[in-house]
């Protein structure tokens, strides 16, 4: 979902997405989850299939990793795929940590480690999730082999949509967040914070493919607004690629799920034929 740096979030979505996880709920389950202890409390994680690089599937603000189930099916045919919850949604306990991408950062190094998942890995991240995979990777480069970044929140939108809400968007927005679950507001109130940490991070060296969505989430403005930082998101990394999926809203991998795929397996296939395989995030 869009996701605003003072903690807010595009309304719209916030309803729409309701929907949406209701019909994740009965799509066809990939795999059996398990719950891994990191240090005194435990994150939900699924994986399935089989080879290198692994696929790690990163959620949008407040999504449970159901978010990926019309992703993960094609994926873990095409080598090991792992998604998870972060801590206090689904079925992952509350965590003691801050959440912003820093710390969530470190919570998925420590649940990769202790749950025995070994990279190198390509990272697929989502709206806000995306803040956290190009995190990640700038924290543990010679452990990422590329990035997808699905719609994803680019670092100097935060604070910026607040300035071009409606009255009434503005309205629907405190209604929502009074609804809201406690991480999900958490994680939307360390939105700005987050963003700053990208924006001063190394971009990554890996191959990177943004997906950015073709259909309008708001008014003109906003979409303007999004459209040129996802322009200009793409261009920063010294590998990157940009895909307009035309016939997608924010959520691609519910609209489009076949694209993510060709992405992921873009990404994948590029790591497996390169010669560098040794040194996937490396820069020489």
């Amino acid at each position: 979902m869009l996701e605003t740096g003072a903690g807010g979030v595009r309304l719209f979505r916030v309803f729409a997405l309701t929907a949406l996880v209701a019909l994740a709920a009965v799509a066809p389950s990939a795999a059996a989850s398990r719950r891994v202890d990191i240090g005194g409390y435990r994150l939900n994680l699924r994986c399935a299939g089989a080879g290198s690089p692994v696929v790690i599937l990163e959620a949008g603000a407040g999504d449970t990793l159901e978010t990926w189930d019309w992703v993960f099916p094609d994926v873990r045919k095409l080598t090991r795929v792992c998604a998870y919850d972060r801590a206090g949604l689904g079925r992952s306990d509350a965590s003691p940590v801050p959440r912003t991408s820093e710390g969530i950062v470190e919570e998925l190094q420590a649940l990769l480690s202790r749950a025995r998942v070994n990279g190198p890995y390509v990272l697929v991240g989502h709206s806000f999730g995306g803040l956290n995979i190009r995190l990640y990777a700038a924290r543990h480069p010679d452990d990422v082999s590329g990035l997808v970044l699905v719609d994803a929140t680019p670092e100097d939108f935060p604070g910026q949509d607040a300035a071009l809400m409606s009255p009434s968007e503005a309205e629907k927005l405190r209604t929502a967040r009074g609804l809201a679950p406690r991480a999900f507001l958490a994680e939307l109130d360390g939105m700005t914070e987050s963003a700053a940490a990208v924006r001063v991070a190394k971009p990554t060296a890996a191959p990177v493919i943004v997906l950015s969505s073709g259909l309008s989430d708001g008014g003109p403005t906003m979409r303007a607004l999004w459209t040129n930082l996802q322009r200009r998101m793409a261009s920063s990394f010294p590998n990157g690629r940009q895909v307009i999926v035309d016939d997608s809203g924010h959520y691609i991998q519910f609209d489009r799920p076949d694209l993510v795929v060709d992405a992921i397996r873009e990404v994948v296939t590029s790591w497996r034929l390169s010669p560098a395989r040794g040194r996937p995030g490396s820069s020489d």
